[in-house]
């Protein structure tokens, strides 16, 4: 299928995948072009703010695909722990168990953090959120169901940094079932 026909998705998806593994900074605008099969001048045509745009709407396309499938379960009817346990399980699948880098991490560093600050940190503050949100459910106080979002997104994203750096993507499936474990043994 020719490039041009791809929907808008499908290019930051496979733009997104540039940044995972390259980060911002090693993302060439050549390797961007050569991810959805375009040139760089036909990748300008659709992105025509470059690769800021592009980090700022592959960010905004991660963004949507993290609430439907991550978050949404954290919503969902039932109890606190079956809804923590799915939101566990939905984390695995979109990090592919711990094999795909978060883009939260590759877009915060060097250049790229000043650019998507603001974008980052409501991110990240969405999902403490709604985390604190179920803490609250399963009977916590405000303060430490507050604490223990923050504990848990840093859980999550430390061991996906922790898989990538020693190449052992069962960091993050470790960490993910002490989650779980953690969370079912308080209640």
């Amino acid at each position: 299928m020719r490039p041009s026909r791809n929907s808008r998705q499908e290019i930051l998806s496979k733009l997104s995948e540039v940044f995972r593994r390259d980060g911002y900074t090693g993302a060439s605008l050549a390797d961007l072009a050569g991810a959805v099969g375009l040139g760089k001048a036909s990748l300008y045509q659709k992105f025509p703010q470059g690769k800021v745009q592009i980090g700022a709407e592959v960010l905004a396309e991660t963004g949507r695909i993290f609430e439907t499938e991550v978050l949404a379960p954290l919503r969902e009817p039932g109890t606190p722990e079956a809804r923590f346990s799915k939101m566990l399980g939905a984390a695995r699948k979109f990090y592919e168990d711990g094999k795909l880098s978060c883009v939260l991490d590759t877009l915060s560093l060097g250049e790229a953090g000043q650019f998507y600050r603001e974008a980052l940190s409501e991110a990240i503050t969405h999902w403490q959120e709604a985390l604190t949100t179920l803490g609250r459910e399963a009977g916590l106080s405000h303060a430490k169901a507050t604490v223990w979002a923050e504990e848990v997104v840093i859980t999550v994203e430390g061991s996906l940094v922790l898989a990538r750096a020693a190449n052992d993507p069962e960091i993050f499936r470790r960490a993910l079932k002490r989650l779980g474990n953690r969370f079912a043994n308080s209640q």
